[in-house]
């Protein structure tokens, strides 16, 4: 076995084998991060510590009994406690026994009771009390989401991981309104994770599920959604100082599953949604389109209690069993809109885009908006270029000096007839279509609690969700093989197996296991298309067998969404654990070990994508054009493609493991003074191929193409060997410490603070593979997109660039772009830190004022251009596009940047490694962050009917790079959006989910009408069933709008990126859909700047976001045991339109919105209890 994966798994294997050697055969089946923590002290009426007093803390339901001796301080604690309601009870010689009901412990809480006894006999004092909820023991910010606002709050999807939004400081509008506009995967149960906790990114956020790992490698989403109904707890960790926690940025996501208790509990379940009840979308309005009809109906059953059968096995407080089925059928209504070109526009007529005059050309001609020029006419003129107008836009009938003939192209014209017709003579905005879209499901999932006795118990879990989503439905007609429609499996299985053992009141321990297998994949709508009958090369058949991804500028695009295509990803995940907690004195000792290994499998077939702007068409000086000349949807009839590619692709067998050990000690240091001190030492391996197929980036080795030529070139691909299978180097000095207190300045106010660093996932993803896969550029230009290099009839016309392996070693990828990844990569780390104060009016009542900052080093950014010419050059202007000797001809038999040709551009020669095209840094860690908030919090436990929580945050994030998933942002535009890598501090703006205000409010509220109520107490009978048992449920949330960028076509070359310049005021008085911000105030950058826009405007953003959930509940008694729920949820209840952000991209329709959040959604739903 190789080195590399030897470390890994024997490191597991050994401590795993001595957990479960020291444990077998009895287990307490829970985790530190899926239990709670009871602690506290025992007094007398003067404040004396009682030492030596008995205190029994016992849960009945889960066959429960724990003792423990009060320490030399009258000290108590209980470690990995299940999350269930249990009564304590003290006794000590001399005082009265006191008795605690009702005390309700949730997942990962910390909770710290003060007991005075009484002097006297053994008479027994007994009160029904929840644990205190003011925070004396530790400074972590989080919320724990009860059972009761699990099951009563609305809850769209019945997905728990909405639960996350209630807390103020997550934010996803961005998020999510890239995956509710199409991608790869859409909108599945897990893609509700698409968000980021306050100055973190999305991607760094822990799942946990049953103490283990439930988040994806390759993505950082979670994987394994439960139903509501088979969730016990759930916890939002959002600044955690414990050390236990790691691989995120402080942020942890709890969800612990039910087990069955000593009665037989359960409810059955039926919810139904159509669209009946539903309001119309804004744009089906505004289009006249009517409301689609949809239907959802999501049903169930869940079952828990003990496993007692007659005759056999008679018990009630050993075994338990739950079981949970839930089945999801959704018809839900999908919406697409933008622009297809007009009949003329296919016949080769633009004349319609004419218009008035906007300026003069060079040669004195006059420069009309919306003029079309011929692309191969560019010649030069007074040290630049120009280009020729076409006569009244009309393709049809211009016949080129320059090509003497027509420029209209067979694969363009066959490509551009794919699009369906418009619905109105709108330039813009002029076609729509309404569809459903399916999303089917099937879980499955069985748990079984054993107690061996009252200090130990096992449990064990298995899961299982079938599961397939249409992506897109087949908006273009079925027969359509350009259309979008995709269908999405996403199947997924999870098992989870806990052991633990309670040594002594003061010592225990526990082991836990889990597994996980993913396998999604995609069925697009135009599987087995032959590309070569639009006329493009047969290879393309084979490995490209699908409709070619086409994007055409300000259009709707055809083939596959987003880059997708036919492919399947079967993924898998293990973690271990084992956790120690020793009570020594006023010292509560945590110490463990924490193991995941994860696979990234599968893959897809190479896609073919096409890129058209107005690149080709525009002028009339091609290197800087005038604004609002030229047309995406030309240059497709021209087949004049901006870039393009095509090629080989090949599935992934990879595999990353991470290792965390960690020793925490939470001290009493005083009877009000707490400190939690830790450290956490993560070691996170490289990712591997099992076929050894990666390759590093060195970018300082001598290529060896450098003695070919005679002239030294730096930079070389670096393949794994069996000796040294990473990817990159591991880092080994990865050491989080953390550091917290708690003092409790009196006995209702405490205050909390805390520092932490912390490491999350250093790179994720499988890593790159070329010469394994090959890309075959389509080469749009050799001189810089003065002229065409040729069309799409002669695309790819050298083949494609072979599969190689490994065997060229350095010279593999020479002349073409790479995706690279250096060895030598820094680790990205999270500094965390927190002050602030908690203060409880009342025992169910608590107010949280806390300041929370952060900063984020060697924060890695999603992609960035290494190779990129230094704007230093700038002032060479257009000389840079000369051609020159090109030193590598003869040698480079095939590139993307014209090294293949005699001569070369001359900037290409100046870039940093000229033999290579485009360099571009996977997960580049070289960007930084800040965020500077302030999160309010006010909880109100359930008291007189009422739960109540409310969750402020105002905030600031700035940063110069995106994050490592910043392609999930709908305001980045899919992009980092760097100009220039050489300069980085020059791209330090908020952050494109930066929001500034956020608020959510939920509430549940028992009225207080009915019998036993304190209005209409003594009803009874068919007049109570009437006016009681009614409940309203609800959630308020207000936020800010994102921060908008502007983008524009980029003029300028050798990998340099450019914004747009400002060049007036971009605010309106009054905004408005069709003109949300000034567009006169933007213009595109001339060629050789970078552009004066910010990166992200501060002071120009989205649509804020307004929305309200609310539910209307009934119970109908049948029984002692037994209820009936009616209930109808309405989602958006108000119907307030919520739009999307506008069009940034300057071109057609920029500047105007065209989508929006769903309108009002109601459902009902009738649930029997037991």
């Amino acid at each position: 076995m190789p080195k590399f994966r030897s470390f890994s798994l024997y490191l597991f294997v050994i401590v795993a084998a001595f957990a479960m050697s020291i444990a077998a055969p009895i287990a307490y089946a829970q985790t530190l991060a899926s239990s709670a923590v009871f602690s506290g002290s025992v007094s007398d009426s003067s404040g004396a510590r009682i030492s030596n007093a008995t205190v029994v803390l016992t849960s009945p339901d889960k066959g429960i009994t724990r003792t423990f001796k009060t320490d030399a301080e009258g000290n108590f604690s209980f470690a990995l406690l299940p999350a269930s309601t249990y009564t304590l009870t003290v006794s000590a010689q001399g005082f009265k026994t006191a008795r605690q009901q009702g005390i309700t412990l949730e997942v990962g809480q910390s909770a710290s009771q003060a007991v005075a006894l009484t002097i006297g006999s053994s008479e027994q004092i007994e009160v029904t009390a929840e644990a205190p909820l003011l925070q004396t023991d530790n400074a972590n910010v989080g919320a724990e989401v009860s059972t009761k606002q699990v099951t009563e709050l609305p809850l769209n999807l019945r997905n728990v991981f909405n639960f996350v939004e209630l807390n103020s400081s997550v934010n996803n509008l961005s998020q999510r309104q890239t995956i509710s506009s199409g991608g790869q995967q859409g909108s599945a149960d897990q893609d509700v994770s698409f968000f980021n906790f306050g100055g973190g990114y999305f991607g760094t956020t822990a799942f946990l599920l049953d103490g283990a790992w439930d988040a994806s490698e390759g993505w950082g989403g979670v994987i394994y959604v439960p139903s509501p109904d088979n969730v016990q707890e759930f916890k939002v960790q959002q600044n955690t100082f414990s050390a236990q926690y790691g691989w995120s940025t402080g942020n942890v996501i709890n969800v612990v599953t039910k087990s069955g208790g000593s009665s037989l509990h359960g409810d059955a379940y039926d919810y139904l949604r159509n669209a009946s009840l539903d309001a119309n979308n804004y744009f089906n309005n505004l289009n006249g389109l009517p409301k689609p009809v949809s239907h959802r109906n999501q049903f169930g059953v869940a079952i828990g209690g003990p496993v007692y059968i007659p005759g056999i096995y008679k018990q009630r407080d050993k075994t338990f069993f739950f079981f949970n089925f839930e089945g999801h059928r959704d018809h839900n209504a999908g919406n697409y809109a933008g622009t297809v070109p007009i009949p003329a526009f296919r016949n080769g007529d633009f004349s319609a885009l004419l218009g008035p005059q906007i300026g003069t050309d060079a040669l004195g001609r006059p420069i009309l908006s919306g003029q079309l020029y011929d692309p191969f006419s560019t010649h030069a003129v007074g040290g630049g270029f120009i280009r020729d107008p076409i006569p009244g836009n009309n393709l049809a009938t211009y016949v080129s000096p320059y090509t003497g003939g027509s420029l209209i192209n067979s694969i363009g014209q066959s490509l551009i007839n794919f699009y369906p017709a418009p619905l109105n003579n709108s330039l813009t905005n002029n076609w729509s279509a309404t569809g459903l879209l399916a999303d089917y499901s099937d879980e499955y999932s069985g748990r079984i609690d054993h107690n061996f006795s009252d200090k130990t118990r096992l449990y064990g879990r298995y899961s299982y969700k079938k599961e397939y989503k249409d992506e897109e439905a087949a908006f273009f007609g079925a027969s359509n093989p350009a259309g979008p429609g995709q269908r999405n499996p996403n199947n997924r299985w999870n098992v989870g197996v806990g052991l633990s053992q309670v040594f002594s009141p003061t010592f225990t321990m526990s082991l836990n296991l889990g597994g996980m297998k993913w396998v999604e994949g995609n069925d697009v709508q135009s599987n087995g298309f032959k590309a070569s009958s639009l006329g493009l090369p047969s290879f393309i058949d084979t490995y490209s067998p699908q409709f070619p991804i086409i994007s055409v500028a300000t259009y709707l695009p055809e083939g596959p969404v987003a880059g997708a295509g036919q492919g399947a990803f079967p993924r898998s995940s293990a973690s271990g654990s084992v956790d120690f907690v020793k009570v020594r004195g006023p010292h509560q000792l945590s110490f463990g070990y924490m193991a995941v290994a994860t696979d990234e499998n599968g893959g897809r077939f190479h896609f073919t994508p096409f890129n058209f702007d107005t690149l080709f068409t525009s002028g009339p000086d091609p290197k800087a054009p005038t604004s609002g000349t030229g047309d995406s949807a030309a240059s497709m009839l021209l087949g004049l493609p901006a870039s393009g590619n095509t090629g080989i692709a090949i599935s992934n067998v990879s595999r990353t493991w991470f290792h965390g050990v960690y020793l925490q000690d939470d001290w009493k240091a005083t009877r009000k003074l707490t400190l939690n001190l830790g450290l956490r030492w993560e070691v996170q391996r490289p990712v591997t191929d099992r076929y050894n197929r990666l390759a590093s980036f060195n970018y300082n080795a001598v290529n060896p193409i450098s003695a070919a030529v005679g002239q030294t070139y730096l930079g070389e691909l670096v393949f794994a060997s069996s000796g040294n299978r990473g990817l990159t180097n591991t880092n080994y000095k990865n050491f989080a410490p953390r550091i917290g207190f708690a003092y409790q300045l009196m006995p209702k106010l405490v205050m909390r603070g805390g520092y932490g660093i912390f490491y999350p996932p250093s790179y994720r993803g499988t890593g790159p593979a070329p010469g394994f896969s090959s890309d075959t550029p389509y080469v749009s230009s050799n001189d810089g997109g003065l002229t065409p290099a040729g069309t799409l009839s002669s695309a790819f016309s050298g083949g494609l660039v072979p599969v190689s392996g490994s065997s060229l070693d350095g010279l593999t990828n020479v002349g073409q772009s790479v995706t690279a990844v250096s060895r030598t990569r820094k680790t990205y780390y999270d500094q965390q830190w927190t002050y602030g104060f908690q203060y409880a009016p009342t025992s169910n009542d608590v107010i949280d004022v806390t300041y929370v900052g952060n900063h984020g080093v060697h924060v890695d950014a999603s992609g960035l251009n290494l190779n990129q010419l230094d704007p230093k050059y700038f002032s060479m202007g257009n000389a840079l596009l000369a051609q020159v000797p090109n030193p590598f001809f003869g040698q480079i038999t095939s590139s993307a940047c014209s090294l293949d040709q005699p001569t070369v551009a001359q900037g290409q020669l100046l870039r940093p490694h000229p033999e290579f095209c485009d360099i571009n840094e996977n997960q580049d860690p070289a960007g930084s962050s800040s965020y500077n908030a302030l999160d309010v919090n006010y909880t109100h436990r359930v008291s007189q009917g009422l739960t109540l929580l409310a969750s402020y945050t105002f905030s600031k994030f700035i940063d110069n790079v995106g994050g490592p998933e910043n392609w999930a942002s709908a305001s980045a535009n899919f992009s980092e959006n760097i100009r220039n890598v050489y300069n980085l501090a020059a791209e330090k703006s908020v952050d494109a989910t930066d929001t500034p205000h956020s608020f959510v409010l939920s509430y549940v509220y028992e009225i207080p009408v009915g019998k036993n109520k304190k209005f209409a107490s003594g009803s009874n009978g068919a007049l109570n069933q009437v006016i009681g048992g009614w409940q309203t449920s609800g959630t308020l949330t207000l936020k800010e709008g994102f921060p908008l960028t502007i983008t524009g076509s980029n003029n300028n070359n050798f990998g340099v990126g450019q914004h747009v310049n400002v060049v007036g005021d971009y605010h309106l008085a009054h905004p408005s859909r069709t003109e949300w911000f000034n567009t006169a105030a933007f213009a595109t950058a001339p060629a050789w700047t970078l552009g004066n826009a910010p990166r992200y405007f501060s002071d120009l953003r989205a649509p804020g976001y307004r929305n309200f959930d609310l539910s209307i509940q009934k119970y109908f008694p049948i029984k002692e045991s037994v209820r009936l729920q009616f209930r109808l949820d309405m989602f958006n209840a108000l119907n307030h339109t919520n739009f999307y952000s506008p069009n940034t991209f300057m071109g057609g329709g920029f500047g105007t919105i065209n989508q929006a959040w769903t309108p009002r959604q109601m459902q009902a739903a009738l649930k029997l209890y037991w």
